[in-house]
């Protein structure tokens, strides 16, 4: 039997990806003056990646372009480097509302602690809760390459998962389940992080043990894997996996002529 948790999270998936928002398709289809750029991040093996998903105050530019200036002169001296960034195309399961999905990256790992031992460091990094209603960072250093390119003709979801201590094999295991349906439907897995570093303005419930990034090839491929004998055979591994979820569409950013 499901618990009332899993059913729920299932429902949500279902309606999430049974229609296509109006904010999808003006992602995908820019206006004559606006151009879908393509992003792309290279990255070798011992570079730590930092994956930001952040809920600015929207009264508080000032602040936040000042808070940019500060830390990216500082970050600087420590390699600190904006790698890709995509738009928000839609918040399937959150408790907040991110407005995009930003990487960056460090040299090494020497270099990510360098910055945060820095004297500056902290007083800039005090400021956050002023400027965002949420600010949340992942953080893990590549155990081999990482090269991804983000095609405005694609879709890309991620999922940030708490995985359940007393199942701890079983989101794998829901994933490797349902790998050749989601192959099937036009989705490929793309990068995932496991035990992230995690920091946050508030954080209520530990860092989660993964990010799985998906790029898939039309809206619909999420709806054509539920479809699937895959699926219905190892959905049930998803709710006994995980003790939480934050579920996430997203596509690349339009940028003005």
């Amino acid at each position: 039997m499901l618990s009332i948790r899993t059913v729920a999270v299932i429902m949500s998936l279902s309606a999430a990806f049974t229609f296509t928002p109006a904010c999808s398709q003006s992602t995908q289809e820019a206006s004559p003056k606006s151009v879908v750029t393509m992003e792309s991040l290279t990255l070798k093996k011992g570079q730590v990646l930092s994956i930001i998903l952040p809920q600015a105050k929207p009264d508080e530019a000032a602040a936040r372009q000042e808070y940019y200036k500060k830390a990216f002169m500082l970050g600087a001296r420590f390699g600190l480097q904006r790698e890709a960034v995509l738009a928000m195309d839609d918040v399937i399961i959150s408790d907040y509302q991110p407005s995009g999905l930003i990487f960056y990256s460090y040299p090494d790992a020497a270099a990510e602690r360098g910055l945060s031992n820095a004297p500056e460091w902290p007083a800039i990094k005090a400021s956050r809760p002023q400027i965002w209603e949420e600010l949340k960072i992942y953080s893990a250093e590549l155990k081999s390459d990482l090269n991804l390119t983000f095609d405005p003709s694609k879709s890309y979801t991620l999922v940030v998962a708490w995985l359940n201590p007393e199942n701890p094999g079983d989101y794998q295991r829901y994933l490797k389940g349902i790998e050749p349906a989601v192959a099937a439907a036009g989705g490929r897995f793309i990068y995932k992080m496991h035990n992230p570093q995690y920091e946050a303005n508030s954080i209520t419930n530990g860092a989660p043990g993964q990010l799985t990034f998906v790029e898939w090839d039309t809206l619909d491929g999420f709806t054509k894997v539920r479809g699937s004998a895959e699926y219905k055979a190892n959905s049930r591994y998803f709710g006994s996996g995980t003790s939480k979820v934050e579920f996430y569409r997203m596509t690349t950013v339009k940028k003005s002529d």
